[in-house]
C-alpha cells in the first residue's frame, strides 16, 4: 500500500472523528481503502485491529465514568451481552454468504429517520435508564450491524442519546460495550479465520497517523459541553448514513 499525502490527511480526519465521538473511523478509511483497490470483503480485517486498540485507549481514558450499574450502564445487562452476541453470529454469517450492501442500505436509511427524533433531545441531560425489552432488542441490531459493518458504535450512540444520558455517561457507557462488543467480534472472527497478515499490516501502516488525529479529537472533546457533543454526534452519524446511502447509488 502506497503511502499519500491524501492518505494520511484522511487518516488524521478518520482518527479526529474516532477520538471526538468514539465512533466513525470507518466512514472515511473504508472509502479510502477502496479507492485503493482493497476488496470490500478485506476490509474489516483490516479496520478491526484499528478499532481494538483506539477502543482500549477510549476505555482508559474514561474509566472514571464507568459506572457497575446493570441497569444505568445497560452496556454490562445480561439481556444486552446475550441478545448482541446472537446477533453477532447472524451479522458475521451473512458477511460471509453474500453481498451486504442491501441490508446497509436498509440500516443507513433507519438510522438516518431515527435523528429526527434525536434532534430535540440535544438540550436534555435528565437521564432515563433503558428497560430490559429495550436492551434486548438494541443488543440483537447492534450485534447484527457489529458483524456486519463493525458499526458496534452507531446504535448505542443514538440509544444513550434517546435516554438523556448527558457526555460523561455517554462515553462511560459506550466504552464498556466497544471493548465488550471488540471481545465477541475478535473471537468470531479468529473462529471465521477472517484475519489476515497482510491485512494486519496494512492497519499498522495506517494506526499512527489513525492515531494523531484520534489524540486531537479527545481533547476537542473535552472542550465542548454535552449540549454540542451530542449535536456533533447525530452530524457525525447523519453523514455516516448519507455516505452509505450515496456510496449505494452512486459506487
Amino acid at each position: 500500500m502506497e503511502i499519500t499525502l491524501i492518505i494520511i490527511i484522511l487518516a488524521i480526519c478518520a482518527g479526529l472523528i474516532k477520538g471526538f465521538t468514539g465512533f466513525g473511523l470507518s466512514i472515511i478509511l473504508i472509502s479510502v481503502l477502496l479507492n485503493m483497490g482493497i476488496l470490500p470483503t478485506k476490509l474489516l480485517p483490516i479496520l478491526v485491529p484499528l478499532f481494538i486498540v483506539l477502543d482500549l485507549i477510549l476505555f482508559f481514558e474514561n474509566m472514571k465514568f464507568i459506572k457497575i450499574d446493570f441497569k444505568e450502564n445497560f452496556t454490562l445487562h445480561s439481556t444486552t451481552l446475550m441478545t448482541l452476541f446472537i446477533g453477532l453470529l447472524i451479522g458475521t454469517h451473512l458477511l460471509t454468504i453474500g453481498n451486504s450492501k442491501y441490508l446497509q442500505l436498509i440500516f443507513a436509511i433507519i438510522i438516518l429517520i431515527s435523528l429526527f427524533f434525536l434532534i430535540g433531545k440535544v438540550e436534555l441531560h435528565q437521564m432515563r435508564i433503558p428497560n430490559e425489552r429495550l436492551n434486548g432488542i438494541f443488543g440483537f441490531i447492534t450485534g447484527i450491524l457489529t458483524g456486519l459493518f463493525t458499526m458496534n458504535a452507531v446504535p448505542p450512540s443514538i440509544y444513550m442519546i434517546y435516554h438523556q444520558y448527558p457526555k460523561e455517561k455517554y462515553m462511560g457507557s459506550l466504552v464498556t460495550f466497544l471493548i465488550i462488543s471488540d471481545i465477541l467480534l475478535i473471537s468470531v472472527y479468529l473462529f471465521k479465520n477472517l484475519f489476515t497478515l497482510e491485512g494486519l499490516l496494512i492497519s499498522i501502516k495506517l494506526f499512527f497517523m489513525v492515531l494523531f488525529g484520534f489524540a486531537i479529537g479527545i481533547i476537542l472533546r473535552k472542550k465542548v459541553s454535552s449540549k454540542y457533543f451530542k449535536s456533533i454526534v447525530i452530524f457525525i452519524l447523519a453523514i455516516n448514513s448519507l455516505k452509505i446511502i450515496f456510496d449505494f447509488f452512486f459506487n
